[in-house]
């Protein structure tokens, strides 16, 4: 017989401790998995919030009151409902949260004919200061500036709903009806208007506009909305973006403190436009909706793109369109093209023949 091992008792009683300790971390798992799925049965049944569980969460129809706090409540568990703010006028579209030189921090929302200025400051008691009335038209936008102490809100108009304007004088030919508009809301209390941008390039009205400063001139960008009557053969910027310098500084509304319209004429001065390249888009509508401006965020200096200022704009089906507006008429950088733009561009109400600036 050939030899045999003898198994020692150590060795014996290792491979048991083995086999054991394997035996009880399967079962340990198969009982971890068992409860996490069970327990996970357990919450989702009890975490269905149930003003969710009953369908669509917002209210539809007409059968609650829009002023009415308590119907407006549809919070989930985890989001306190801190304040609520009526206001005077539905169809509120856009907003800007902004905190004044004093401190405090004001809400400006766009109305349907007016927007809206409530102190936020105290998030749990919440209080409309003021409001700017603008009759016969839709305010589809509102952006905030200060400048030199003083607070501005610019507004976009553009008259969709015939229905909640006078029918005598809601027509598209209309200025004060498609316009951009610049507030003075220093005193929140009291909203003076200081001047106003109709372009006759343009006239189914802005849409979306975007504020950026260059070279310390504040600047408005503002998306032009394919129209029908738009002729390419002339110069026109179809479904382009109008570019506005505001000329806060040398502006007589900075004299004239409290009076209406006292900068009309000289403060929003339009300097020239960035259009789309029609043979790019494919047969798509050019429809501009949102656009964001930005200065190059890089920091190498050997980088071309270092230091300029980018125009980034979202097209419904002509997909995105990047502009270079850091060369834009400028009133210190450039005032040789910045001169004929604040003289023939306003008198000619922005016409291509009159405005010939383009963003490359």
């Amino acid at each position: 017989m050939g030899e045999q091992s003898l198994v020692t008792p150590v060795e014996f009683g290792n491979k048991e401790i083995l086999i054991l300790i394997t035996t009880f971390l399967v079962v340990i798992s198969v009982v971890s998995t068992s409860v996490f799925f069970l327990s996970n049965d357990d919450v989702n049944e009890n975490s269905i919030n149930p003003i969710f569980s009953g369908g669509d969460p917002l209210l539809q129809g007409e059968e609650h009151d829009h002023r009415n706090a308590s119907q407006h409540n549809l919070s989930s568990g985890n989001v306190e409902l801190l304040d609520f703010e009526p206001l005077t006028n539905p169809g509120n579209a856009e907003i800007q949260v902004a905190t004044a030189p004093d401190g405090r921090t004001y809400v400006y929302q766009a109305g349907w004919s007016e927007f809206h200025i409530t102190d936020v400051t105290d998030p749990r008691n919440i209080t409309q200061v003021g409001k700017y009335y603008d009759p016969n038209t839709q305010v589809l936008d509102v952006k905030y500036l200060e400048y030199d102490g003083r607070e501005y809100v610019i507004t976009q108009n553009q008259l969709i709903d015939p229905g909640y304007a006078d029918p005598n004088v809601g027509e598209w030919s209309d200025p004060f009806q498609v316009s951009v508009n610049l507030i003075d809301v220093t005193d929140k209390t009291e909203p003076i208007h200081v001047d106003s941008w109709y372009d006759a390039d343009h006239p189914s009205g802005p849409h979306n506009l975007y504020t950026h400063m260059i070279d310390n001139e504040w600047y408005i960008f503002v998306a032009n909305p394919d129209y029908d009557d738009c002729d390419t053969a002339v110069g026109e910027a179809c479904g382009g973006v109008t570019i506005a310098h505001l000329n806060l500084q040398g502006s007589a509304a900075r004299l004239l403190d409290g009076v209406p319209s006292s900068g009309v004429g000289h403060t929003v001065i339009k300097v020239g436009e960035y259009e789309v390249n029609w043979a790019s888009t494919n047969g798509g509508w050019i429809y501009i909706h949102d656009m964001t401006v930005q200065l190059w965020p890089g920091d190498d200096t050997e980088d071309p793109r270092y230091g300029r200022t980018y125009l980034y704009g979202a097209y419904w089906e002509a997909g995105l369109r990047i502009a270079d507006v850091s060369d834009v008429p400028h009133p210190t950088n450039s005032p040789q093209l910045y001169a004929p733009m604040a003289t023939t561009c306003k008198a000619g109400l922005g016409n291509p023949l009159m405005c010939r600036w383009r963003a490359p």
